[in-house]
């Protein structure tokens, strides 16, 4: 009795612990010929990309949002973790960087007593491999350059 209740526990509170990896991301990568690295605990693809002589680390999630018919996938990069707010003047600049930007948007996310930058672009889930890497390079380019012009860093 022991074992089929634990058997029973066990099998209920997997779905709880593990999600599974969208392999429509891992098709699009490997047909990118993207290397990439499967964090386990949420089932995001990270890998980098070069950016002339720099490098930029973008992620991609698994997991998607639906609304109404629409799913959506999002594809981010981290350009500064702190445990401070970033100053003002940094913030006016990615709100005015914002307004130029005709896909994906600077956010501040705040996650486990750290303040995160992150530029995102939010897009379809089924997108192919093709719109993938327009999407990648726009959040690449995008957090690679302001990374520089805000902390003349190459960390991310």
């Amino acid at each position: 009795m022991k074992l089929y209740i634990f058997f029973l526990l066990f099998i209920l509170t997997v779905p709880l612990f593990a999600q599974k990896f969208d392999n429509r991301v891992s098709e699009n990568l490997k047909t990118l010929a993207f290397k990439y690295e499967l964090q386990p605990e949420d089932a995001t693809f990270k890998f980098t990309v070069p950016i002339g002589k720099r490098t930029q680390t973008i992620f991609v999630e698994s997991s998607t949002s639906t609304y109404d018919k629409l799913e959506m996938r999002e594809i981010y990069s981290i350009i500064h973790q702190s445990k401070n707010i970033p100053d003002q003047s940094r913030l006016v600049k990615l709100l005015m960087d914002n307004a130029q930007k005709k896909i994906g948007a600077w956010e501040i996310v705040y996650e486990g007593s750290e303040y995160f930058i992150i530029f995102t672009a939010k897009i379809p889930a089924n997108a192919d491999a093709s719109d993938m890497k327009s999407a990648i390079d726009i959040v690449a380019a995008s957090s690679d350059g302001m990374e520089n012009q805000l902390f003349t860093t190459d960390e991310w």
